[in-house]
């Protein structure tokens, strides 16, 4: 019967894109959020937004990726997941006691309108977070943007962690912007060489490419501390490396706390490498060593 009413003719898509090679906001504010040290991502929203991105995630880079949800059903779509929301937050800090909490919102949650800053205030008047744990958020709806877009927003939500004390710390911030963890233990090795302190945020080196040791840590040892990016304010300066990832948290800091920032393309490549140290050599005020000189001429 459906054979009947099907039309035979063959209709030209012109506007099909298969596998595009973007997905959605959540994804991103997780992958940024697991660059934090301790740090639990929590997807607000329902079950399956959560487990996806966990999924994509874990296929991905072949570790166990730890994320919580609230969890939404009906009640929850039509009312607001606040309730929601202050339960998980009580449950996440008495059953898995991570440092920080990374909240990013859903469609779901985006579009009933939940506003996360409040929810978040509320949870610290009702004593649901401990002392020395910490809560942060990015709004991250589906609808707009991309991944990438998502881990700007929480990456921004990083650096309204910063506490400066007045005193600068000599050192400069990194912003990587979404590269693999091996690219950001490559960005610490060069500014090792160098002799440039550093404070790489996020860093997903060490969570998401841990050697094979056999047993399971919730939290691994990698990721950027809370210490860190509480004192990103006191840095000499902000490298923020792409435009689409990083830029906004480098402009963030230099607008609260007056740290310079520079936006720099991806150290990919001569040029672009050339650019990133010589703007650390700049911010830091030293000599490049003999061994990137060594490696650059290999290069050429």
């Amino acid at each position: 019967m459906l054979l009947r009413h099907t039309p035979t003719e063959i209709t030209e898509r012109t506007a099909l894109t298969i596998n595009p090679a973007k997905t959605c906001q959540p994804i991103g504010a997780m992958y940024a959020a697991l660059g934090i040290h301790g740090c639990l991502p929590h997807s607000h929203g329902s079950q399956g937004c959560c487990a996806y991105h966990r999924s994509a995630l874990t296929r991905h880079y072949k570790e166990p990726v730890s994320a919580s949800t609230s969890s939404f059903t009906e009640g929850a779509s039509v009312f607001g997941g606040q309730a929601n929301m202050l339960q998980a937050i009580n449950n996440i800090f008495t059953v898995y006691d991570p440092v920080v909490i990374a909240i990013h919102t859903t469609c779901l949650s985006e579009t009933i309108g939940d506003d996360l800053p409040q929810i978040k205030k509320k949870a610290a008047a009702e004593g649901k977070v401990p002392e020395g744990r910490y809560l942060i958020s990015a709004s991250t709806p589906s609808y707009a943007g991309s991944h990438v877009t998502g881990f700007s927003n929480m990456v921004k939500a990083m650096a309204g962690m910063a506490e400066p004390t007045g005193k600068k710390n000599g050192k400069v911030n990194i912003i990587p912007g979404w590269v693999e963890p091996a690219d950001m233990e490559e960005i610490k090795r060069i500014t090792g060489m160098i002799g440039v302190k550093t404070i790489l945020f996020p860093d997903t080196s060490g969570v998401l490419n841990g050697p094979l040791s056999g047993e399971y840590k919730m939290f691994p040892e990698g990721g950027t501390t809370v210490a860190e990016l509480q004192s990103t304010g006191d840095s000499k300066g902000t490298l923020a490396l792409g435009e689409w990832c990083s830029a906004d948290a480098a402009r963030e800091l230099d607008k609260k706390h007056k740290v310079p920032c520079s936006i720099l393309d991806m150290p990919f490549g001569l040029m672009a490498t050339d650019r990133f140290i010589d703007a650390l050599r700049t911010i830091a005020g030293v000599s490049i060593p003999d061994e990137i000189v060594n490696e650059r001429g290999q290069l050429v």
